[in-house]
């Protein structure tokens, strides 16, 4: 990880005091405004890990499954540009709608019954999944603010490091759906797993909403953007970004049994980030453009905390850690205008 940042850190300082501007480049401010809209394929999970009882370790507890399939949203990318320096401010802004499906899967023979068995699913639940509108009619966003410097070593090749601070917020619900509860077995001190038909429970969550569900996530993204312009009327870019600073942290409400959780995790260069565009140029102020940007983050872990009450202050919950993960493509068509 210390390599990782040494290494990208100096490829930043190095390319923005790299080659002097050109008479070309001396102009004025030019600015660009792109309405977007596209699609996100993904999955977000939820995951809590506990203290296994024979102490040597942690293993998965819960693991809670959002679907991403799709969401879909629309946004602008606002730009401006000053001789090298560029500023971005992009925004998503997602349509409420069903969203695909949530799993909830629990591994609880160990916690209850102290027998070693971490590896048995106890319960497995599944059910639809939407994402819905707050009180406040917000559905969920990704705003980003975006700094670059560009220079260009030849005439069809423009490099720039890149900085971005990026916040996204998600709001899910699950509803309805089916649940399998592996039952006790008082000759083997145990629960059966879900998927043991002679020993499981089945609930129908027939019009219950089941889970409400808000995620947030704040990245701090550098890297190295390549812009090529082979000719006059196509220019293909690509970005490549990790991020020094990831900070997750989300509300979970089981509405079904009325807990409340919180749970927070801070980690660094946990998350990458990988986008291409490619951009057909119609007029000179008037483009059309495709882009494809991938985000995969690892499993992080950091606190959690619970209540019993809506009323009531999040305590810590102590041999217990929680954090997520995040795997998505965003998929979209944007029209850019300059000037």
């Amino acid at each position: 990880m210390k390599k990782s940042a040494v290494f990208f850190a100096s490829i930043f300082l190095s390319l923005c005091a790299a080659i002097p501007l050109s008479a070309q480049e001396k102009r004025g401010w030019t600015f660009s405004a792109e309405p977007r809209f596209g699609a996100r394929l993904g999955q977000c999970k939820e995951i809590v890990w506990h203290n296994k009882s024979s102490g040597d370790g942690l293993y998965k507890l819960s693991e809670l499954v959002y679907d991403m399939l799709p969401v879909w949203y629309i946004g602008a990318n606002i730009g401006a540009r000053h001789n090298r320096f560029e500023i971005n401010f992009l925004s998503k802004f997602f349509i409420p709608a069903r969203s695909g499906r949530l799993t909830d899967s629990d591994w609880l023979n160990d916690i209850a019954y102290g027998n070693g068995d971490t590896t048995t699913k106890t319960d497995y639940s599944e059910h639809s999944l939407f994402l819905n509108s707050t009180a406040a009619g917000i559905a969920g966003f990704d705003l980003e603010l975006q700094t670059a410097v560009n220079f260009k070593p030849t005439s069809f090749l423009t490099l720039a490091p890149v900085l971005s601070f990026n916040a996204q917020y998600m709001n899910f619900q699950g509803r309805n759906g089916i649940g399998y509860y592996g039952n006790y077995l008082p000759s083997q001190r145990t629960r059966a797993s879900w998927s043991d038909v002679a020993n499981r429970t089945f609930i129908d969550y027939n019009g219950q909403t089941i889970i409400d569900y808000e995620a947030y996530n704040l990245f701090v993204w550098a890297g190295i953007r390549a812009r090529f312009e082979p000719t006059n009327w196509l220019a293909i870019t690509a970005t490549t970004e990790v991020s020094p600073l990831y900070i997750f942290f989300d509300y979970d409400t089981h509405n079904t049994n009325s807990k409340y959780f919180f749970d927070m995790a801070i980690t660094a260069f946990y998350a990458f980030r990988q986008s291409a565009q490619i951009e057909f140029k119609i007029k000179k102020f008037f483009s059309l453009c495709q882009t494809t940007t991938f985000v995969f983050t690892g499993e992080t872990h950091g606190s959690m905390y619970g209540k019993a009450d809506s009323g009531e202050k999040y305590k810590k919950i102590s041999n217990t850690e929680a954090g997520d993960q995040i795997v998505y493509v965003d998929l979209e068509l944007s029209a850019k205008f300059s000037w």
